[in-house]
C-alpha cells in the first residue's frame, strides 16, 4: 500500500497497524507473523460485527 489514495480508502485500524509495522521495520525490529495475524483477525472481527449491527439496524427500520 504505497499509493496515497489506497491508504486513505483503508480503514483507520489497518492504517494504524501498517504504521506500527513500518515503524518496527524501520527500527530493525522483527514483527512476528502471529502478532500480525492476530491483529488482522481482530480487525476483521470488528468490521464484521459493525456490518452485522448496521444490517440489524437497517432491518429494524423497515
Amino acid at each position: 500500500m504505497t499509493d496515497t489514495t489506497e491508504r486513505t480508502a483503508a480503514p483507520a485500524e489497518w492504517l494504524e497497524a501498517l504504521a506500527r509495522s513500518e515503524a518496527d521495520l524501520a527500527a530493525g525490529r522483527i514483527v512476528s507473523g502471529e502478532a500480525v495475524h492476530r491483529e488482522l483477525q481482530d480487525s476483521i472481527a470488528r468490521l464484521e460485527a459493525n456490518a452485522a449491527t448496521r444490517q440489524r439496524e437497517a432491518t429494524a427500520r423497515r
